[in-house]
């Protein structure tokens, strides 16, 4: 009697075994049907978040622009996210008040925001390149700061203002530092368009910049 149940049991746990084989067969084999994404369950996704200083030139002149941006990471090469900058030092230019027509120095305060998009290359190794590029608009202002003469220093008045649309793709050198921190050098081109001043024109706005970017994230 106990050999006969406990060859029951040996059956039992035969089949047990082979439906446990067959299971992880089914589960191992590639699905060749399933519709490939971007973003997939199978997909690395993570965030970042850079800060970026940009000297270049801006009404004739040298100018730093400091701004950020940030978003997801998608399988450690392609990048979504928003972007945002503003003129970080003074822009003093000979211009004229629209008004009277009369000469005076005058200042530039503003700057940008939009989506950013763009792509890593070899991202893995120690030394790639990233492309961002920022789409969006901007407002800026052009001011006399010594418009008014009162004793408590605050002279300036806004003579004009204007916003626009900007492009500005950037080709980046980065540097691997940690699996969280990376270092970034290159180039960038702000394209303006669209800018309704008196005193400047799109062309005044447009330029290249040297770039220097420190980007946070899980990489």
């Amino acid at each position: 009697m106990i050999m006969k149940q406990l060859k029951y049991l040996l059956i039992i746990m035969g089949c047990m075994a082979f439906n446990q084989s067959q299971a992880q067969q089914y589960t191992d084999k590639p699905k060749n049907s399933e519709v490939k994404s971007l973003i997939g369950k199978e997909k690395d996704i993570t965030g970042f978040g850079n800060i970026d200083f940009r000297v270049g030139e801006m009404v004739d002149q040298q100018a730093l622009v400091i701004g950020a941006y940030g978003g997801l990471l998608i399988n450690k090469n392609f990048m979504f996210g928003v972007a945002g900058y503003g003129l970080a030092t003074e822009s003093k230019f000979e211009g004229y008040n629209p008004e009277t027509n009369e000469t005076r120095e005058l200042n530039l305060y503003g700057g940008y925001a939009g989506m950013l998009l763009g792509f890593k290359v070899a991202s893995r190794e120690i030394i790639h390149l990233s492309v961002p590029m920022i789409i969006g608009a901007g407002q800026l202002d052009v001011s006399d700061d010594n418009y008014f003469d009162l004793a408590n220093g605050d002279n300036e008045f806004v003579l004009e203002s204007t916003s626009f649309f900007v492009f500005e793709p950037t080709a980046l050198v980065e540097l691997n530092i940690s699996h969280h921190f990376r270092l970034g050098f290159g180039v960038g081109y702000r394209l303006v368009r669209g800018s309704s001043l008196e005193n400047l024109s799109d062309d005044d706005l447009t330029g290249y910049s040297g770039v220097v970017s420190i980007q946070l994230g899980k990489f």
